[in-house]
């Protein structure tokens, strides 16, 4: 990877709560804002704007579920000025406000993948809210395939999931958890038709901050999936590395949270 790749990535995990902008980074790796962008895209699979944003949505994620910060200190903390724009791009993202984000289900079914905080729920609790989630859709196709995990902890589990996003922040739209082996098949059901990025997480079971016991993989291109047909891919998956964006996915998205009764307030009063 090139040396500009890796002093970006590193100082968008250092400076995310500035308002830096692709003109910042790039005069600080001494590249051109069109190179930088360029070059970023090819090493790591997204822009640095979308590898900024995921990793203020990774950081809010964590401190809505585990600190006791006011949404408003939340927002500023991870380097938005406003309380109303960071709440309307976190539920169109994620699925759900921020408030709604601090319910329990969320962190009881929070999986993350980071260089500093990854967490897998039980593999029977993923698959009974990943089957309660599914039910049975018509006109539906099925995506099948094998993971090749190379040598992992023992007792590891395995997220495989269809997403929109190749960063995603809802869950997978169907997903399947599995012990994990070196090569294992795996089927997901009930596909919606369309263009799915097939993503695969693995690690033991509970909390770690040890990268060496993640692993991530995912589909090579996106996996076009059609009604009453079977689409096949293939994951090879590989130990999380410092330049992998942050991932934070909750089967929650798919329990009834309470609504809220009031509106997100306005900024000036959300801050008071």
């Amino acid at each position: 990877m090139r040396e500009s790749v890796r002093q970006a990535v590193s100082s968008i995990h250092t400076r995310y709560s500035e308002p830096i902008t692709l003109a910042d980074i790039a005069a600080e790796v001494f590249v051109s804002p069109f190179h930088l962008s360029r070059v970023f895209a090819q090493e790591v699979g997204v822009p640095p704007g979308k590898y900024l944003t995921a990793v203020r949505m990774f950081e809010a994620k964590k401190r809505l579920i585990a600190s006791p910060m006011t949404v408003c200190d939340i927002v500023h903390s991870v380097g938005y000025n406003s309380v109303g724009t960071f709440t309307s791009r976190f539920t169109r993202a994620v699925g759900m406000s921020p408030r709604q984000y601090r319910q329990p289900e969320v962190e009881r079914l929070l999986v993350a993948a980071s260089g500093g905080f990854s967490r897998m729920p039980p593999l029977g609790e993923l698959n009974r809210v990943g089957r309660r989630r599914v039910g049975h859709r018509h006109n539906a196709g099925r995506l099948s395939g094998v993971i090749e995990l190379p040598r992992h902890p023992p007792e590891t589990t395995v997220l495989v999931g269809a997403y929109q996003e190749r960063i995603p922040q809802q869950a997978p739209v169907v997903s399947l958890a599995l012990p994990a082996h070196g090569r294992t098949e795996f089927a997901l059901a009930d596909v919606p038709p369309g263009d799915w990025s097939v993503i695969a997480i693995a690690m033991p079971e509970g909390t770690t901050h040890n990268r060496e016991d993640v692993f991530v993989g995912s589909s090579p291109v996106r996996v076009a999936v059609h009604a009453g047909a079977d689409s096949r891919t293939r994951i090879p998956m590989r130990r999380l590395a410092p330049t992998d964006a942050p991932i934070a996915i909750t089967l929650a998205d798919s329990l009834p949270l309470p609504v809220e009764r009031h509106p997100e307030r306005p900024p000036a009063l959300a801050c008071g």
